[in-house]
């Protein structure tokens, strides 16, 4: 099997600047299928906006992105149908308040695949299963708690069926004791080789679950490396330096 093959998502000097504040300086990575690819560095260095760009929440400055081997022109091409291949999981949940739990889920599949809406049900509630969460299939969000929510957010972007899962910062708006059930739900889709790239502050979990750790700083990706390698014998002293703040 070629290399290009496995190649899912590739960045290529990629920029991008809000107003005079370059965000983003020349990044470049490539992901591969099954891969797991977690980002960390202090807020500010640029993992959120990156994570965006491949989502195109926002508008790179100069750069490329290829998705599935197809370089992507936000001009030309249809977003829509990018994101249904590239699943996005928020801070925030960004759960529609008024619509039950399973109403969140299909609303998606129905509207923009067209499913047929008993098929989108029934895939609807085996993945709520696959969260645990089956019973509250009836619930409304604000009945939830945020690790509660955050699973159902995670279900819904798994009910389009995409081929890649981006996570920015799943777990920092939740309380400290939920946030062990929404890393297990995240070590479950890693270890069924689900291509994730996840934005996280939560350094035990990105030791055990990434296969490669890229530390970001002012914009620029410094480190690449197994996690054994960034956290046991980081070579950039700018690692060690935020490592030796957050372990």
């Amino acid at each position: 099997m070629q290399e290009e093959a496995t190649e899912m998502i590739a960045i290529n000097h990629l920029n991008k600047s809000f107003g005079n504040l370059h965000v983003l300086k020349n990044i470049s990575l490539t992901i591969k299928k099954s891969e797991v690819i977690v980002l960390i560095g202090a807020s500010g260095s640029g993992k959120s906006t990156l994570i965006r760009c491949i989502n195109f929440l926002e508008t790179m400055d100069s750069g490329e992105i290829r998705i599935g081997g197809k370089t992507i022109n936000p001009k030309k091409d249809k977003l829509s149908e990018i994101r249904q291949k590239v699943g996005m999981v928020f801070q925030h949940f960004n759960l529609f308040p008024h619509k039950t739990v399973l109403d969140n889920i299909i609303e998606a599949p129905i509207i923009v695949k067209k499913v047929n809406p008993e098929v989108a049900k029934e895939e609807a509630l085996l993945l709520l299963k696959k969260v645990g969460l089956e019973e509250k299939a009836h619930v409304y969000p604000n009945n939830l708690s945020g690790g509660q929510k955050q699973r159902v957010a995670i279900a819904r972007s798994l009910a389009m069926k995409p081929d890649i899962m981006l996570f920015d910062e799943p777990t920092s708006a939740l309380d400290p004791e939920l946030v062990g059930e929404v890393l297990e739900t995240m070590k479950q889709l890693a270890d069924e080789g689900m291509t994730m790239v996840i934005v996280t502050h939560e350094m035990g979990f990105a030791r055990e679950v990434a296969d490669w750790v890229h530390y970001m700083n002012d914009g620029k990706i410094v480190e690449v490396g197994h996690p054994n390698e960034i956290f046991q014998n980081p070579k950039e002293e700018r690692t060690r330096e935020f490592l030796s703040r957050v372990l």
